[in-house]
């Protein structure tokens, strides 16, 4: 995306939750939590409100990239829903996460100066 053109001073933007950093997950629990964040970001990123702030042809590599990893870990998951079992569910926090970058958008009306914050976290 493009850098915006003035500074960028924004109000509780989302950070990446510390507890996914430092969580040993099994494998399978650690790419099932990759896949979840893969597919919300392509689902945040396809959104037309992204696709003014970002030049057409780096978006559509992306998203391009993302749905080529997010199809590669589909097929080396099982359908295992007993994966995350307990109360530290990383899936919730993920879940969270993504609600809150959209909170984070939509309180910012969609600017250049929320996306690139979207974007360096990405």
């Amino acid at each position: 995306a493009p850098s915006p053109t003035q500074p960028c001073h924004l109000q509780a933007p989302p950070f990446f939750p510390d507890t996914l950093l430092h969580n040993n997950l099994h494998p399978q629990q650690a790419a099932a939590t990759a896949l979840r964040i893969l597919q919300h970001l392509f689902h945040t990123l396809s959104t037309n409100s992204s696709s003014q702030h970002w030049h057409a042809q780096a978006r559509n590599d992306l998203l391009n990239k993302l749905q080529h990893h997010i199809h590669h870990l589909e097929q080396c998951l099982p359908d295992n829903a007993t994966l995350f079992k307990g109360p530290r569910n990383p899936l919730l926090t993920v879940n969270k996460y993504f609600r809150d970058i959209h909170l984070f958008l939509r309180a910012h009306n969609h600017s250049a100066c929320a996306w690139d914050h979207v974007r360096l976290e990405a």
